[in-house]
């Protein structure tokens, strides 16, 4: 078949147990996909941007170079709907339909159906393109047929090399996925360090990882992440980054303080250049040469900036409904889309901005020639200037009557505007806590109809409220997890383009495993990592009655100079940092110790004899000792007030710091007899007995 004709086959749709997928396109015949040369009077369309007018139901390319707008094609579509192209077929792709189209006979195919409906990342590289529905974790790559593939999760923004591999963050598992050329399945060959999330970039066409966990960037090699270069930024939870460098630096928004980075990714790095943006909600940012795009939400601006920061241009979003879409063209210039495909700014390579209505390409006609002055003569006017051959104006030729006038037209009535989807919802945030994540927006732009419901979904589920709500507390969730949630909103017309945000759900760490133990006047402190709720440890903090408090990095302590006879209570807690940047105290665990005062009691005891103890004289000396250190050997000394050492033995204290000793004896009537015990703080003496 040659280049020019369109086969008939559908494109139709299946539905297997677990999710909806594409699984087939119409059969696409070489005016789509052949290499044949067109036939006459068919020209190629060349590389550029396709928008797509839903008003008028059409796709218009746009020449990039020129802000002109060349070809039209008649695509029956949803409002809002993106337009991809491939070598030789664009693809019209909105909520309920993708319909292709040849770019070289400019007819329109039979439409397939999508297999989510969210507002999917289009990809326009070698061997696509593609569509990512990134919470789906869906890859559709489009051709005859499309070609179905799993992520195997949610992923976040894509990015494309120039060879035609495709790469995908899988953030929540910690994988950075990739999707070659011609394969049919993704592989996750680098795993990121535990905890760490950020996005991918290139710069040229070599793969960068920016980690927004720690604020650095590393270059993605075969066998992993390489050395991290420090962005000079700080760890943020919401940077945004842009897919592809500025002159060989990588665009990062900071959206909480409204701040452009343009940083050098390089070991060694140049200082960042940072640019202060107007207060206001914006998108991550879009980057094409030496050019980055930047959208203000808000107040519904764009602002253009060169590699060295300095602003290029600022112009008003096409305000024709829907919400605007910022896309970098197949020829790397940056496109910005209205809602309604009405109006496209074309940022030229300089960053100044044009405003191109998107409406059917004029064809040029020829124009008469003026006539030429004889020589010596003046310019000669227009034919719509000249009178007749006597030199009125206004009259017929030859004749004094006025020539006949001609009718005004009849004044045209624009179209009515239909209603068309909610625009994204404004000012979308996410605050975590113990478990669960408050997502809160502002109210979407309804589009010419009243905002039904706002769908909040994120990997693991979706909520759906009414209209008229503007926070959810989502609860269930896993403390440590990052979470992105995607709010979109809904009304009679479909459902608009999603605004997401993320957090990390934290608790307050559990109480330690807490043991206290005496050694001399000292009280040893000892516990174990508690469970930190999914936030990061910072440190430990330690106290004792009548002590100062101790910051601790460890699990152990020491508080010495303990007093015998009181008693002190001792308490640890984890304090760490949340996702979020913010430090919390944990449960704390506390334990009571009471240092006894030393006592040494004795008594009589049994009869006995020895070699120099005899009948019926001789009995056992019973000690018992109390409230000594733990564990140690001490020098029982015997004494009477006759002989102050009759003898003296050794006993050691069990675990409580107590002793029972009856090895000692003594016999001589009338004596008083005691014992004694010598100690860091002195010696300790028992009580007296009269030996009869």
């Amino acid at each position: 078949m040659k280049k020019g004709t369109r086969g008939s086959t559908a494109w139709r749709a299946r539905l297997p147990v677990v999710t909806i997928v594409v699984v087939s396109v119409a059969v696409l015949t070489t005016a789509v996909t052949g290499a044949a040369k067109p036939p006459p009077g068919i020209q190629e369309i060349p590389g550029g941007h396709w928008v797509y007018n839903s008003l008028l139901q059409s796709a218009f390319h746009i020449d990039g170079g020129t802000a002109g707008i060349d070809a039209q094609v008649a695509v029956p579509g949803d409002p809002g709907s993106q337009v991809v192209q491939g070598d030789t077929s664009g693809y019209v792709v909105g909520g309920t339909r993708i319909t292709p189209f040849g770019k070289s006979d400019l007819t329109a195919g039979p439409p397939g159906v999508p297999p989510s409906g969210e507002v999917p990342a289009g990809v326009e590289t070698a061997g696509g393109p593609y569509l990512v529905y990134r919470q789906a974790g869906q890859i559709i790559r489009l051709g005859d047929p499309p070609a179905p593939i799993s992520a195997g999760g949610p992923v976040g923004d894509p990015v494309a090399t120039a060879e035609g591999t495709l790469w995908l963050p899988r953030i929540a598992s910690g994988l950075l996925c990739r999707l070659d050329r011609g394969a049919e399945n993704v592989s996750c060959p680098v795993t990121l360090p535990a905890g760490h999330f950020g996005a991918l970039t290139l710069v040229g066409d070599e793969l960068y990882f920016v980690d927004a966990s720690d604020g650095v960037v590393r270059a993605v090699e075969s066998g992993g992440l390489g050395v991290p270069v420090p962005m000079g930024l700080g760890a943020g939870a919401d940077l945004r980054t842009a897919a592809n460098d500025v002159a060989g630096r990588v665009a990062v928004l900071d959206p909480a303080r409204s701040l452009l980075h343009l940083v050098d990714p390089a070991p060694g790095p140049r200082r960042p250049i940072t640019v202060p943006l107007p207060p206001g909600q914006y998108d991550a940012p879009v980057a094409a040469g030496s050019v980055v795009v930047v959208v203000n939400r808000t107040s519904g601006r764009l602002f253009t900036y060169d590699a060295d920061g300095r602003q290029t241009d600022d112009k008003p979003l096409p305000a024709d409904g829907g919400t605007a879409r910022v896309v970098r063209g197949e020829d790397a210039h940056v496109y910005v889309d209205g809602g309604q495909g009405a109006h496209v700014l074309v940022v030229a390579k300089d960053g100044k901005v044009t405003d191109v209505p998107v409406v059917p390409p004029t064809e040029k006609k020829d124009q008469p020639v003026p006539a030429q002055p004889a020589p010596g003569q003046g310019p000669v006017a227009p034919p719509a200037q000249r009178g007749g051959e006597d030199g009125r104006r206004g009259q017929d030729p030859g004749t004094d009557r006025p020539g006949p006038s001609k009718p005004n037209p009849p004044p045209v009535t624009p179209p009515a505007v239909p209603a068309s989807p909610p625009g994204a919802p404004p000012g979308v945030s996410a605050t975590g806590e113990a478990g669960a994540v408050t997502v809160a927006w502002s109210a979407a732009p309804a589009n010419r109809a009243d905002v039904t419901s706002y769908r909040i979904s994120w990997a693991g589920g979706s909520r759906t409220v009414d209209g008229g709500t503007r926070r959810v507390r989502i609860t269930g969730l896993a403390n440590g997890t990052r979470y992105t949630f995607t709010v979109v909103a809904v009304n009679k017309a479909g459902t608009g383009p999603g605004a997401s945000a993320s957090a990390t759900p934290a608790a307050a760490a559990a109480a330690p495993a807490l043991t206290v133990s005496r050694r001399d006047d000292a009280a040893m402190l000892s516990w174990t990592r508690p469970d930190l709720g999914g936030g990061e440890l910072v440190h430990y903090l330690v106290t004792g009655t009548g002590f100062a408090q101790q910051t601790v990095a460890g699990t152990s302590a020491s508080y010495p100079g303990l007093t015998a006879g009181n008693s002190y209570t001792f308490t640890v807690r984890a304090v760490t940092r949340t996702p979020g940047g913010q430090t919390r105290e944990g449960r704390p665990a506390s334990r009571t110790i009471t240092v006894p005062a030393p006592t040494i009691t004795i008594s009589r005891g049994r009869d006995t004899s020895s070699e120099n103890c005899h009948e019926p004289d001789c009995a056992q000396v019973n000690v018992t000792m109390k409230g000594f250190e733990p564990g140690k050997r001490y020098a029982i000394r015997l004494s009477s007030s006759s002989n102050t050492d009759v003898r003296t033995e050794y006993t050691t204290t069990d675990a409580d710091g107590s002793a029972t000793y009856n090895e000692l004896n003594y016999d001589v009537p009338g004596q008083t007899i005691w014992v004694s015990v010598q100690t860091p703080d002195g010696r300790i003496t028992s009580n007296r007995i009269r030996w009869t």
